[in-house]
């Protein structure tokens, strides 16, 4: 049993996504950034109308391990705001080819450096988002340059195996969570551009259950909840007076300083001063 979805990038050009659902795709994933320089050009309009079509929704970087990892974290989640009925995030690890050229840059790192850098993007991301990622990948990557390691097999596994139903799973995974299995397709009712397929390994009800539910705020959040209750502290301090609630910069960052500023607030309203916040606090839904 399996479900079938779509994963898009700005290649993907103009979309209905109405249609899109009418062929029976009950998923898509979209392309938020190219490492720390690229924002997909498509990804502000996809977003939504994916949810508004009834379609479940997830995001994806391409991680490039030539780059630093904060900035390419920092574009993709500070604009993203993942919502209770979407997928958790996912790390896009395979050749990091800039530009299509023809060097892969993952071999400018030794194995163990190639290891640590997924590592620390995998980190970034469920600290950035609060939700663990799941992991995108091909299996002869996995096995040649990766040296099929299986450091990261608690994470959910998305494989992209063409022209197969079933997929060979690298790195010790005992099974795939999505599967891609064909890359690149024209011609798709709704979509003018191209277009990857893929499946979920399960029922629609049991894709659903592997959605998300709703997490706190809280120090190295990123995101436009985030720029939300920045927003709100500012206008109680400057309405109160209470310069302590101000969190400085209203840039989505979820840094030492909004944090002071909340511990502050709570402080001084009666409630558990830990420096999180839920995200139904009347706060951030005013």
């Amino acid at each position: 049993m399996s479900v079938e979805g779509i994963d898009v990038a700005e290649f993907s050009k103009s979309i209905d996504w109405n249609k899109v659902k009418s062929q029976g795709i009950r998923f898509a994933f979209a392309r938020v950034n190219y490492g720390g320089n690229k924002k997909d050009d498509k990804f502000s309009s996809y977003w939504p109308a994916i949810k508004a079509a009834g379609i479940i929704r997830g995001a994806y970087l391409f991680f490039r391990p030539s780059e630093d990892i904060q900035p390419q974290v920092k574009m993709f989640a500070q604009d993203l705001e993942i919502e209770p009925g979407d997928l958790p995030p996912v790390v896009d690890i395979e050749p990091d080819y800039y530009n299509h050229g023809n060097t892969d840059h993952w071999h400018d790192l030794t194995l163990a450096q190639r290891l640590d850098c997924i590592a620390e993007i995998l980190t970034a991301v469920e600290t950035a988002t609060g939700y663990k990622p799941i992991i995108y990948t091909g299996p002869s990557f996995w096995q040649e340059t990766l040296k099929n390691t299986s450091r990261f097999a608690d994470y959910d596994l998305w494989i992209a195996h063409y022209h197969t139903d079933t997929p060979s799973i690298p790195g010790g995974w005992k099974l795939h969570t999505f599967h891609q299995y064909k890359g690149d397709q024209t011609g798709f009712p709704g979509i003018s551009g191209n277009v990857d397929r893929n499946r979920f390994n399960g029922t629609l009800d049991r894709l659903k259950a592997e959605t998300v539910t709703a997490v706190a705020l809280q120090e190295g959040r990123i995101g436009p909840k985030v720029k939300k209750l920045q927003q709100a502290l500012k206008k109680v301090a400057q309405d109160s007076g209470h310069l302590e609630f101000d969190p400085g910069a209203v840039d989505g960052m979820f840094g030492s300083v909004t944090k002071k500023a909340l511990i502050a607030y709570q402080k001084a309203n009666s409630l558990t001063a830990d420096g999180t916040i839920a995200s139904d606090n009347p706060l951030l839904i005013a």
